[in-house]
This record gives C-alpha cells, structure tokens and sequence, in this order.
C-alpha cells in the first residue's frame, strides 16, 4: 500500500511533467524552465528541485515517455494484423502522435529549447526503432523475394516519417494530406525492397553489362 507521502510525491512528480508539456503545447519548449513550472502549479522552485535536478531532467523524463507512448500505439495498431500490413498500420500510428501530441513530438525531433542530444534522443527511442525493424522483418519473412536489409529499411521508414510529420505540421498542407502520402510512399518503399531490384547490402542490383 502506498503511504500518503509517496502518494503526494507521485502527483507532484506527474504534476510537474503534465505541466511542463502543456506549457511547451502553448509556447514552445524555450519557455519551459523550473521557475515557470513552479509558479504555474504553485510551488516554489526548490520543490520542483526535490523531485527535478534541472529542466533536462525533465525533459528526458518527458522523452522516454513520449516514446514508451508512441511504441504502445504502434503495438496497438498492428496487434492481430496481417504482417503485411504492419508498416502501413504503424506508420499511420507514428503520424497520429505526432498530430495528436505536437509537443512532445518536437522534444523526440530536437526542436529549439528542448537542449537534448541527438545521441539522448536516439537511446530514448530504442523500443521503437527495435519494434519497427521487428515489423520489417515478419513483413519481408512474408512478402520479400529476396533477403532484405533490414536496418536499412528501417532508418528509411524512419526518415520518411519524420518527413511527413514536419510537413503535417504546416498548416496548409496538414496531417490528412500527410498521411495519405504516406501510405504512397511505404508502398512505394516496401516495393523497392520485396522485388528483385535490391540486394541484401541494399544496394540497386546491377544488370548483365553494367559496372
């Protein structure tokens, strides 16, 4: 049974993460700092320090979140689905929480203020790289005629999405349109590496005469 004062510690630990992320939703994650936090919930500073050594802290907190919530909506999309469909469903879920939690999305990309590394950023979001190559690989156990490359393809996908997410964030173009290029562009990139046009190495194959 929790004690009330590890109960208390708990709400204020979650107080202080939800408040952080709703104040980058609005302003951006430069205006997210420990004193901000403090005065929006009505703490003083050192009360923040007791639970956060430092704004980074926080934010690292909030990434390892951000990812554990975006690899449960790719686990959820694909649960009881054909292995063939599994890069299509989780790139529709990849798209949705970049539009559903832009913030937090921002943190993942590196965004201005959010001041983690590319190295912290790539670690927080192991679970998901590792589940998208799993995903990879059953489709291409499926459906590849030839061995496929998988980490290549994975970083592909990635790097694909990540696209798509920033253009979905432009307000004329939007995440409707985002995702319907997409589902284009895993076509066309789950083509390319089922047919015979690539070779385990993931290099274009070489036709009789060329170099």
């Amino acid at each position: 049974m929790v004690g009330k004062r590890e109960e208390v510690r708990q709400r204020t630990f979650a107080e202080i993460l939800e408040t952080a992320g709703r104040m980058a939703e609005a302003e951006g994650w430069r205006a997210v700092t420990i004193r901000r936090i403090a005065a929006e919930i009505g703490y003083s500073a050192p009360v923040i320090y007791q639970h956060f050594p430092s704004k980074e802290a926080v934010l690292h907190t909030l990434l390892e979140q951000a990812n554990g919530e975006l690899a449960q909506r790719m686990r959820a999309a694909v649960a009881g689905a054909p292995a063939s469909q599994g890069p299509h469903l989780a790139a529709v879920a990849y798209l949705e929480f970049a539009r559903s939690r832009p913030g937090l999305y921002q943190l993942m990309s590196g965004a201005p203020g959010t001041a983690v590394d590319a190295s912290t950023r790539r670690a927080a979001a192991d679970d998901v790289i590792t589940f998208t190559r799993q995903l990879i690989g059953a489709w291409a156990a499926e459906t590849a005629d030839e061995p496929v490359a998988v980490e290549d393809a994975c970083d592909l996908l990635w790097a694909t999405l990540h696209g798509l997410a920033g253009i979905g964030s432009i307000e004329d173009i939007g995440f409707d349109r985002a995702l319907r290029l997409a589902d284009q562009a895993v076509t066309a990139l789950l083509g390319y590496w089922s047919s015979a046009t690539a070779n385990p190495e993931g290099r274009p194959k070489t036709t009789k005469g060329e170099k």
